[in-house]
């Protein structure tokens, strides 16, 4: 069960024009940057596997713009160096297993990554890894001009033979290709001379659109969703979100509202986000009503505080036996820190029971502290 929505931006990258189309000698300085930038990440990835725990001293600067020294892990230096917003995801291609069940997860922050390659090829420098790059003119260049920061980005392509040994005793081999995403910001400031790694992804397969009746399609649109197919997904619902009826499927809008939201399958849009939800919330979807509310609440995520509405919301989904919402209306009573909720122990049982039946731990762990009060 998800609770508050937390900002995860993934790097897919949509098909958009070049709306500043860089010359053949920015092309080339781009490309050649890229390549630099993902020879030095490969190089460091072997070394730094092994020794992610071990510490090492660096100098940072304090608040009085002094250098100080610190103590930090090979593990966070490695990630300040190559991924310094720390937000970027990568696909998870480390299982050696090409069959691997649709149940692994399929994303990882960078952190988890580098864990998980440590646990499944364990000390790398045991093992001769390979990892050659694909340069020159197969080289992708493009420019996402939908993003709050607009920026050029190039496509290297990563042919590797990674090898290991699982839990010290199994040998693993992975030769997955891979698709590092390497760009420069579209500012005077940073163009062509600030580069960074903002994706690395399973190589890029093109998706094919069916013609599809309305319904048809966003019942596929809907089934990719559920089963984490997010690309394919979001490409199926953005071609039928143009028809009237699309917003009355409460299910296909949160699906597009969620994506829009998480940047899976498609670049974070907010307002979009916001959009689509509150079409769901409309259709009553009980999580677009209960995530709605949240942000309401809270003033986040591309909507201004709305203490009312978001009690509205979150209200109605409780009714229609969203337990998350259950909960938390039980909060609102137990701890009166809602304006338009008076503080009310016996609504908060009530409420609080609702979600206890359904399984809710907390809710069930505060409706026992209240019932002995």
């Amino acid at each position: 069960m998800m609770f508050r929505l937390v900002f995860a931006l993934l790097f897919a990258l949509p098909v958009v024009g070049f709306a500043q189309k860089l010359n053949s000698v920015e092309e080339q300085i781009l490309k050649s940057e890229a390549v630099k930038l993902a020879e030095a990440y490969y190089s460091e990835f072997t070394k730094v596997i092994p020794i992610l725990k071990d510490s090492i001293t660096v100098q940072v600067e304090d608040d009085n713009d002094k250098l100080v020294n610190k103590r930090k892990t090979r593990k966070d230096d490695f990630i300040d160096r190559f991924f310094p917003n720390h937000d970027v995801y990568v696909y998870n291609d480390l299982n050696p297993d090409d069959d691997a069940k649709r149940t692994d997860r399929r994303v990882l922050t960078i952190a988890e990554y580098l864990d998980e390659t440590k646990y499944y090829y364990g000390d790398m420098s045991k093992e001769k890894t390979v990892f050659a790059l694909k340069t020159g003119a197969g080289m992708k260049v493009g420019y996402n001009g939908q993003a709050p920061d607009k920026y050029y980005y190039v496509q290297v392509v990563v042919e590797r033979t990674m090898k290991g040994m699982y839990m010290g005793k199994y040998y693993t081999e992975n030769t997955k290709k891979l698709d590092m995403y390497v760009r420069t910001l579209d500012k005077p400031d940073t163009k062509l001379k600030k580069f960074e790694i903002i994706g690395i992804d399973f190589e890029s397969k093109k998706i094919t659109v069916e013609k599809l009746p309305l319904e048809e399609g966003m019942a596929k649109g809907i089934r990719f969703f559920e089963q984490e197919d997010f690309e394919k997904s979001f490409q199926y619902l953005l071609k039928y979100s143009k028809e009237k009826k699309f917003e009355k499927n409460g299910n296909a809008t949160f699906a597009l509202g969620y994506m829009y939201f998480w940047g899976r399958g498609t670049e974070r849009n907010e307002a979009e986000m916001v959009k689509w939800l509150e079409a769901s919330a409309q259709r009553d979807n009980l999580y677009a009503l209960h995530y709605m509310g949240e942000n309401y609440y809270f003033g986040e995520y591309g909507v201004a505080e709305d203490e009312k509405k978001a009690v509205k919301y979150i209200k109605e989904a409780a009714k229609k036996g969203f337990d998350e919402s259950q909960f938390w209306m039980g909060e609102r009573y137990e701890k009166g820190d809602c304006k338009s909720l008076k503080k009310d122990l016996k609504d908060a049982i009530k409420y609080y029971k609702k979600a206890a039946k359904q399984g809710h731990l907390k809710a069930q762990a505060a409706l026992k502290r209240l019932e002995k009060k």
